[in-house]
């Protein structure tokens, strides 16, 4: 899933493998009526910043993206084109030999020069995977009468964490999903899903439990009215609200009780 974690082992990949590399031809399909062109530019970096993957370049352009649910970077052998079928390719760019990386079905892709990154994430709150961490945790509980969950996951509080991590932390740290923040040890919570998060990071896994094994990597996530792994009640679900931070949430009513 494209969160904190994931964006940040796919920027860490994708600098591994490409940063360096010129590009040698190259398609944006996402510049207005002249699309940009990055044949002869080379690749410096990429960086994540929160679920945000940055893309900079030597001719100081970035490359911003979010994945949200859908979007994916692909590298493919070397000298692959989008066929006419792949409409959802916004844009691809060959980097000779080691091949060409493409973006599919990206919902946010965009150029802008990288002295104006900020116009992108300047609105996140603290990466919660950066060694800065802990920077402003607080800020989670600035309004008190927000359910945790949705301070959780809005990004301009802190930023990284998707649903499956806040679900799982809530889980782990006891916490029932709908208490408002201002009743929460949110630096308690916090330190939990960093640690996770971090551990998930290290290990290239999201499993919380620790189990690898089919329908036992998560302790409550994706497993409505499955048993608990913990305790064996069956888990409880609410869908998703109108909120953008409103997700799907479940919890185990009897590790996780209503205050």
């Amino acid at each position: 899933m494209a969160e904190g974690d994931s964006i940040r082992r796919l920027a860490a990949r994708l600098t591994s493998s490409l940063a360096g590399r010129d590009v040698l031809a190259g398609q944006f399909r996402r510049g207005g009526e002249i699309p940009p062109s990055f044949a002869g530019d080379r690749l410096v970096t990429v960086a994540a910043v929160g679920k945000h993957l940055l893309m900079r370049f030597g001719s100081e352009r970035t490359v911003h993206s979010h994945l949200r649910m859908q979007g994916s970077w692909r590298i493919h052998r070397a000298g692959w084109r989008p066929g006419p079928a792949a409409d959802r390719v916004g844009a691809w760019f060959d980097f000779g030999p080691a091949g060409v990386l493409a973006a599919h079905a990206m919902p946010v892709l965009r150029v802008l020069p990288t002295a104006r990154e900020h116009e992108a994430v300047g609105h996140l709150g603290p990466d919660i995977l950066t060694d800065r961490w802990p920077a402003a945790a607080p800020a989670v509980a600035t309004d008190p009468a927000r359910r945790i969950r949705e301070a959780l996951l809005d990004q301009r509080n802190v930023c990284g964490i998707g649903n499956l991590w806040a679900v799982e932390g809530l889980f782990i740290a006891g916490v029932w999903p709908h208490t408002p923040a201002g009743r929460v040890d949110v630096a308690r919570v916090l330190d939990v899903i960093a640690r996770m998060m971090r551990l998930g990071l290290r290990n290239g896994s999201q499993s919380t439990t620790g189990d690898l094994r089919r329908g036992r990597t998560h302790w409550v996530y994706g497993r409505y009215r499955r048993p608990c792994l913990r305790c064996g009640t069956p888990v409880a679900f609410v869908a998703a609200g109108s909120d953008p931070y409103d997700r799907e949430t479940w919890w185990c009513p009897h590790c996780q009780p209503q205050p």
